[in-house]
């Protein structure tokens, strides 16, 4: 009987809370440590159903098939993780208490949590709590462990994501590429709840690019005499300024002009003074690179 199985979001989170809790065998897949146990997946072992494992219909690119969405949302093992996912299900069998090991943040909470439900494990669940791998800090997340019923807003949040990423992701695609096929465009349109935006950000930015015009404005720079010396001071207009553009640039000559004939050979007065710290810019951390072997060569046989 393994007292406490831990599954980690990877073979590196696994490997080093073995390390900590003692490892006494090192099988396939998993390790032994005493009376626990840590596998780990290979971030998500499962991934959706593709539109025709839903309904055969769906297998054909048709607009009256759309909008797809599933009754029931479903998951299949990816075909590279039906080896780690037959260890992890033969050590559920023997589990007295499984703890979520993945990472601290709302993917590692589904991508553990998914995988039980694949298997239907209805046993206890903790939830370890780990955002750094060094000795101290995976002795104190060992020592308070939480209960996983803690994080089910993580796991349903990541659920939503996922989800929202295959409504838009298949429906707008199959939507646009239809569409094209109409107009004479061949080739698939991808679109999706991320890229999409993304590129329109992209677009519209070399929009703006390609549509700028450049404007010449006018910049007011003064020599000015103070008691401590000479200095220089350059005028900023304010808002209700005339002769400013829409971007508050001083673009109008006459108004330039006249404002250096009322101050030329004026006295003024400095009302406040305003000083600035400039800040050093922070030197990066140096970084240790490893030294790597001269390759040797090949032996002459």
């Amino acid at each position: 009987m393994i007292q406490r199985l831990f599954i980690a979001e990877k073979p590196s989170l696994g490997k080093a809370i073995a390390a900590e809790l003692g490892v006494t065998q090192t099988r396939q897949g998993y390790m032994v440590c005493g009376n626990d146990a840590v596998t780990w997946c290979f971030g998500h072992l499962l991934e959706q159903y593709d539109p025709d494992d839903y309904d055969e219909a769906w297998k054909l690119w048709r607009r009256n098939s759309l909008p797809m969405i599933p009754r029931e949302w479903r998951l299949k093992p990816k075909e590279s993780a039906h080896a780690q996912l037959q260890v992890i299900s033969n050590l559920l069998g023997e589990a007295a208490t499984v703890v979520n090991t993945g990472d601290p943040d709302r993917e590692g909470q589904l991508l553990v949590d998914e995988v039980l439900e694949h298997f239907r494990y209805t046993g206890p669940v903790q939830r370890i709590w780990l955002a750094s791998l060094d000795s101290r800090s995976i002795q104190k997340a060992l020592a308070t462990l939480k209960d996983n019923r803690d994080y089910a807003n993580l796991r349903d949040s990541a659920r939503a994501r996922s989800q929202a990423d295959w409504l838009i992701g298949m429906n707008a695609t199959r939507a646009m590429t239809l569409r094209g096929r109409e107009s004479g465009r061949d080739g698939v349109l991808s679109m999706g709840r991320v890229q999409t935006p993304t590129l329109a950000l992209v677009v519209n930015r070399d929009r703006e690019i390609a549509a700028f015009t450049p404007i010449d404005y006018l910049v007011l720079q003064a020599t000015l005499q103070h008691d401590a010396g000479t200095f220089s001071a350059i005028f900023k207009p304010s808002e209700t300024q005339p002769g400013l553009d829409s971007e508050g640039r001083l673009v109008d000559g006459a108004t330039a002009q006249g404002i250096m004939d009322a101050v030329r050979g004026k006295n003024g007065i400095i009302t406040s003074v305003t000083r600035e710290k400039k800040k050093k810019p922070v030197s990066p951390c140096p970084i240790a690179f490893p030294r790597f072997r001269r390759p040797l060569p090949p032996s002459s046989a």
